[in-house]
């Protein structure tokens, strides 16, 4: 019992020491992944683990090796190729290396592992060494203060004792501390926490990130301005394109960081207009003889009449203003309050031999009125280095997203440009919904003709030559009215066939699940199904999913190569959601068959929309979104 208590002290600087080995962790870190060596990049975790075993085993508290499997050995395809994501190999070691980049990177452990190294010398060792700190300074105490043995004795003893005394304590506090980081992550406040300050500072380097762009958006308005003086106007598209693919991409990062989604505001390519009888183009008031200099010049003039080319150039050349402004408090502070502060004592140590180390006393401090700071800096700068590099980069998660706000007044589609779109997708909408009607009506009319009308046609026939043979010879007309009979039973089942293809009774009577899992059930392929819906849609959008359910049944079964379906079902966020997935071959493409294409017309009336993603080699998802609301 004793024994836990007489060896606290040791085992807290061992760990102490241990966790010093976080900076060489770090630059490993970094040097792996800049060279791409990934054994390097991965080197770290051999000395981690062994904390954890050593962390385990003396603070009581358990912390289990959080990392996931690394990924098995590629296999060929029957084709000889290697396949990863969309992407093929012949051979697998590049698709290994990649692998096993794409494990060490998004393992969640990874992540926390690092944030362990940035943060634990400066938090978690406190608790590890405080024990020893204890101990010394109680052994050490009369030796400062000679001559008064009645007050430094009992002192010396107390301290002393606090520290073995408190020292599992202390350990069991480090261990807790430890946990939240290197074990597989649980919900907890001290984790949420964590969390935030890694979200922080993240912001922070997106915005340092941003600021640096200022240069490349700063760029660009230049360019653009200048392509717009007369002599160079003949390169000005040129300068458009590359422009709006910056600020695509601009918008696409700033979705990606802060959540706020920016739509792409340009018009709709123009088309060209036919040939005049002559067989120029023309353009306004002027004639083009080629159509690639008719658009060329179509092109041009809806550019120039376009808002969001202009909108784009006021954002080119008001955001690197705007975004050094928000990042210049978050990324000072932070900057200066880690690299400054918190490693100040670093700098001192390595700059000792050659500069004069009384010179560090003050340097590191902006504030040097608090006595104890101006007393003792290198002490208490890693103090308030941990405070304001917090500060700092918890104020950076608002800053950015402030950025993204401002960037989306600019970058983003006006009112205006919403609905001269939200028109054009109606009148789409409208004329491909009137070409489907006029489609079901003219396939009715078809079936009716070649199907039922045609039984019906045969039956009066046969009911004619009944009447004339019923009273000369009645033997022959009792037999065709058995095949009269039999007619009219096959004109039925037509009609019924017919009338299932228009509205099929099970989907009225019990809805879309029941109609999906008949489907399933009619299938010549293995289906797997997950329908998770608490009511039903409105009839029209039940009959929509349904066909196109049906639809893409056929498809898999007709074009796919693939023998099973997995079919989910459920309703999230006001829209039903059903996504088809297939072990067929891939390569779906809607622009290249009519069967896809059909699909999205049909959902388009409501709205709806079609997504497809299929590899080659497969596997095939088809996800289908209707907005909707479910009745009880």
């Amino acid at each position: 019992m004793f024994g836990r208590h007489l060896w606290a002290p040791l085992r807290g600087l061992a760990l102490f020491g241990l966790g010093l080995t976080a900076g060489p962790m770090l630059a490993a870190v970094g040097l792996g992944t800049l060279f791409g060596i990934q054994a390097l990049a991965q080197w770290y975790r051999d000395p981690l683990n062994v904390y954890r075993t050593l962390a385990s085993r003396w603070c009581g508290v358990d912390i289990p090796v959080p990392y996931q499997p690394p990924p098995p050995p590629p296999e060929p395809e029957h084709d000889g190729w290697y396949r990863y994501k969309n992407r093929l190999y012949l051979t697998p070691k590049k698709l290994s290396y990649e692998r096993r980049w794409d494990w060490l990177v998004k393992d969640p452990a990874t992540s926390r592992d690092i944030l362990w190294m940035l943060i634990n010398p400066f938090v978690g060792s406190v608790t590890a060494l405080l024990p020893l700190t204890l101990v010394v300074v109680g052994t050490t105490f009369p030796w400062s203060w000679p001559g008064h043995p009645g007050i430094t004795v009992p002192i010396t003893v107390a301290t002393a004792l606090a520290g073995f005394g408190f020292g599992p304590v202390l350990l069991h506090l480090h261990g807790r501390w430890t946990c939240q980081l290197l074990a597989a992550a649980t919900d907890s406040g001290i984790r949420r926490a964590l969390i935030w300050i890694g979200r922080g500072g993240l912001a922070t380097w997106r915005l340092a990130l941003t600021a640096g762009l200022a240069v490349a958006e700063l760029a660009a308005a230049l360019m653009h301005l200048l392509a717009m003086v007369p002599i160079l106007l003949w390169a000005w598209p040129t300068v458009l394109v590359a422009g709006r693919q910056l600020t695509s991409w601009r918008r696409h990062q700033i979705q990606e960081w802060t959540g706020i989604r920016i739509d792409r505001p340009y018009l709709p390519e123009p088309a060209l207009p036919p040939p005049r009888p002559d067989g120029t183009y023309q353009i306004g008031r002027t004639l083009h003889r080629t159509p690639e200099m008719a658009l060329r010049s179509l092109r041009y003039r809806q550019n120039a009449r376009d808002l969001a080319t202009w909108r784009d150039l006021l954002w080119l050349l008001l955001d690197p203003v705007v975004g050094v402004l928000l990042a210049a408090l978050p990324v000072v502070v932070t900057g200066y309050c880690f690299f400054g502060l918190i490693w100040s004592w670093a700098w001192a140590s390595l700059l000792q031999p050659f500069v004069d180390f009384h010179t560090f006393d003050r340097w590191p401090l902006i504030i040097h009125v608090i006595p104890v700071i101006g007393d003792y800096p290198i002490a208490t700068a890693p103090l308030i280095g941990v405070i304001g590099t917090l500060i700092g980069s918890l104020l950076a998660i608002p800053l950015l997203r402030l950025h993204g706000l401002w960037s989306w007044l600019l970058l983003g589609p006006t009112k205006s440009a919403l609905l001269g779109r939200r028109v054009d997708q109606l009148t789409e909408t409208r004329t491909e919904a009137r070409e489907t009607l006029s489609s079901e009506l003219r396939r009715i009319e078809r079936d009716l003709h070649d199907g039922a009308q045609a039984q019906w046609v045969a039956m009066g026939m046969k009911l004619g030559a009944i009447e004339a043979l019923i009273e000369r010879d009645p033997a022959s007309a009792k037999m065709m009215v058995g095949t009269a009979r039999e007619a009219s039973a096959k004109a039925l089942i037509e009609l019924r066939h017919l009338i299932r293809g228009i509205n099929p009774p099970v989907l009225a009577e019990r809805g879309i699940a029941d109609a999906i899992r008949g489907l399933a059930l009619d299938s010549p392929l293995s289906v797997g199904l997950r329908i998770d819906l608490p009511g039903r849609p409105e009839r029209p959008v039940e009959s929509a999913a349904y066909f196109a359910v049906s639809e893409l049944l056929t498809n898999v079964s007709k074009h796919a190569d693939a023998d099973r379906v997995r079919i989910d079902v459920r309703h999230t966020a006001q829209h039903l959601r059903i996504a088809i997935t297939d072990n067929g071959a891939g390569g779906a493409d809607p622009a290249k068959g009519s069967g896809l294409r059909g699909v999205q017309r049909r959902l388009a009336t409501f709205d709806g929309s079609l997504a497809v993603h299929s590899p080659l080699g497969g596997p095939t998802t088809v996800t289908l979104e209707i907005p909707c609301v479910l009745s009880s």
